[in-house]
């Protein structure tokens, strides 16, 4: 996960920063992302900070960081899409922590939660068809793939390395 919130939290701050300065929201958009942004870092990094703590608890710590990601990218995606397309990428960024810690099945589960949240969320408004329909369902299928490839790597690297130990 320290990984993790190395390069991506980063990336969703830039994503996030670049959708406000440039989007050419209201102001009070705005200062709302501003805040979810706000909370967001701050949920994040109390959990990093005290997942070690209670080391019986470290595994759902994991768990909870990752859905409170995908939960923090829903209101964040509805406000700041209209201003800014490439915010879809924060649906990548929850099934991408669940790929590196948790199960195969709770991978394809967030990452099938993340894409058709941006799909409802889309669909909801404005009509989709045509190129349209065809660049959201890219998209949901990017954010499926992306996630079981990256638990893919992560499983291989864990076998490397527990072939190496032995």
């Amino acid at each position: 996960m320290q990984m993790l919130s190395r390069y991506f939290t980063p990336f969703a701050l830039v994503l996030i920063l670049l959708a406000v300065q440039f989007g050419e929201a209201e102001s009070h958009i705005t200062k709302i992302s501003l805040g979810i942004l706000v909370a967001d870092v701050f949920a994040n990094w109390w959990i990093g900070k005290n997942q070690y703590r209670w080391v019986g608890w470290a595994g759902r710590f994991r768990q909870m960081q990752v859905w409170l990601n995908l939960v923090w990218a829903i209101p964040l995606f509805y406000l700041l899409y209209p201003y800014w397309g490439p915010m879809w990428l924060l649906f990548v960024l929850a099934p991408t922590a669940a790929a590196l810690t948790t199960s195969r099945l709770e991978t394809i589960l967030c990452s099938i939660a993340a894409a058709g949240s941006m799909i409802g969320i889309i669909r909801w408004r404005q009509p989709l068809e045509g190129p349209a329909l065809g660049m959201v369902l890219s998209h949901a299928v990017f954010i499926v793939i992306f996630a079981l490839f990256v638990h893919s790597l992560a499983q291989t690297a864990l076998r490397m390395r527990d072939h190496n130990l032995g």
